[in-house]
């Protein structure tokens, strides 16, 4: 059809997430990923969308692909629930990964987050 845009709107966008985060609440991992994986290949720099691609990876212990998704992802980047949240990400993706360290590391990152109100109320 002429004159129609494939362009998503930030009103669409939003209403994926939601959509995203249903499927999540109601063990619909698969179906979470999936859309997650089409939001973050539309904005790779949606930090909520990444983080709750890594979120649905971690649901179905596909911990390397967490990790991937969370690369790049720092401590100061605007992540909904703060710092805190990108540790415990991190934790649970280093052990299903099978690295032990590298999760204790984050749980104690975690920790010093929470101590140091580095995450939103």
């Amino acid at each position: 059809m002429a004159g129609t845009s494939t362009s998503v709107g930030e009103r669409q966008k939003r209403a994926l997430h939601v959509l995203g985060y249903l499927f999540l609440r109601m063990g619909q991992f698969a179906r979470a990923r999936r859309l997650f994986s089409a939001l973050t290949a539309l904005d790779p720099g949606d930090v909520h969308a990444r983080c709750c691609l890594a979120h649905a990876c971690i649901r179905l212990e596909d911990g390397e692909a967490a990790l991937h998704t969370l690369t790049g992802l720092a401590p100061g980047d605007p992540i909904p629930g703060g710092d805190a949240i990108l540790h415990l990400l991190l934790a649970r993706a280093h052990t299903l990964s099978g690295d032990d360290m590298a999760a204790r590391e984050a749980v104690a990152a975690f920790w010093k987050a929470r101590r140091s109100g580095g995450e939103e109320q």
